[in-house]
């Protein structure tokens, strides 16, 4: 079924249903989280948030923003997007970021670049990167541990998926790890790993890798200025499935967002200390590319001092000499009896 279907019969289900938000764990060190296809300002509890109200507009008629939480974030060098609290059933973002090319000049295009290493099962469906946006900007721009990019805002376009049939993976370019880079431009796509072209907007011609209103031909600048507007940025999460059967199993690093140009905009993953730890996760975690230095313990060395050795035992030397008395006495008895005169008749 096509994803514009799947999202008119989701929006049906969440009106009908006065929408069901997604908040962010640890509310002690962190703000509301809402994703972009929930209603926006909206608690778990049904509540407005900031002043909001329960239909995703604020209180003078304005569409509410995605919040972002503000923990205790530190500078980490890899994330581990398997990390999440609930074992059954939806989760909710554990690493989740103000999109770092919004209010920027996108028109000529931008580039998401990342190494991807995965842990475990390849789940197709997973979430290595998603930039949401709502209101105006409604719409998933994300791509997953099964080398798929996906975009969707009907305002901007429509949608298309790219290496996608049917749900399972066409070519997994990943493997057991590959720098990813992709190259958004106002017309097209490109995606490479390790440098190396793996797809472009060329792929949508292919009813077997692809799906979508996009054409190889489409005007791709919707998709920028979209991006240009989007609110959040999360690691791990953000697409249309987050379950925990979609989880990506795959450690993150050496990011980078940057304009066409090459000015960067974000280069450093950051976590929520304090909620990564509660996970059971750690932020000391290095780059595998990073070198670590050695260091020799520190050991107190005591010079050998042969006279604090005792020895005990018997000497041989009474032995030895009486066995040299022996056989000089033998040898004297030998030279008087060879020398002694003797009578012949």
């Amino acid at each position: 079924m096509r994803k514009k279907v799947m999202a008119m019969l989701l929006a049906g289900i969440l009106a009908g249903f006065n929408v069901i938000p997604v908040a962010a764990t640890e509310a002690e060190n962190t703000e509301q989280v809402v994703d972009g296809d929930s209603a926006d300002g909206e608690a778990a509890d049904g509540e407005a948030v900031d002043g909001g109200t329960t239909d995703g507009e604020t209180s003078d008629g304005a569409v509410a923003e995605i919040v972002i939480p503000k923990g205790n974030m530190v500078d980490v060098d890899v994330i581990d997007l398997a990390l999440h609290a609930e074992t059954t059933g939806d989760r909710v973002p554990v690493y989740a970021y103000e999109n770092p090319f919004r209010g920027k000049d996108t028109s000529k295009g931008a580039v998401i670049e990342f190494y991807a290493k995965p842990t475990w099962d390849v789940h197709v469906l997973g979430t290595i990167f998603a930039i949401n946006g709502s209101g105006e900007y409604d719409g998933k721009l994300y791509f997953t541990p099964g080398s798929y990019l996906g975009f969707n805002s009907a305002g901007f376009g429509g949608f298309f998926d790219a290496n996608l049939f049917n749900y399972n993976i066409v070519t997994d370019y990943i493997k057991d790890g590959a720098l990813i880079r992709i190259e958004l431009l106002p017309d097209g796509f490109a995606v490479y790993a390790d440098d190396v072209l793996c797809y472009d907007q060329t792929i949508l011609d292919n009813p077997q890798a692809a799906d979508g209103d996009f054409t190889p031909a489409s005007d791709f600048s919707g998709v920028l200025t979209w991006l240009s507007g989007a609110e959040a940025l999360y690691f791990g999460y953000g697409s249309w499935w987050n379950t925990v059967s979609d989880t990506a199993n795959i450690d993150l690093s050496r990011i980078s967002f940057r304009l066409a140009d090459g000015t960067v905009l974000m280069d450093q993953l950051q976590a929520d200390k304090d909620l990564v730890e509660s996970l059971g996760g750690s932020v000391e975690a290095v780059a595998a590319d990073t070198q670590t230095e050695l260091k020799l313990a520190d050991v107190e060395v005591e010079i050998f001092d042969i006279n604090s050795v005792a020895y005990q035992g018997n000497s041989a030397l009474p032995l030895m000499s009486a066995v040299v008395v022996i056989v000089v006495l033998g040898a004297l008895v030998t030279i008087v009896l060879v020398c002694r005169p003797r009578t012949y008749e």
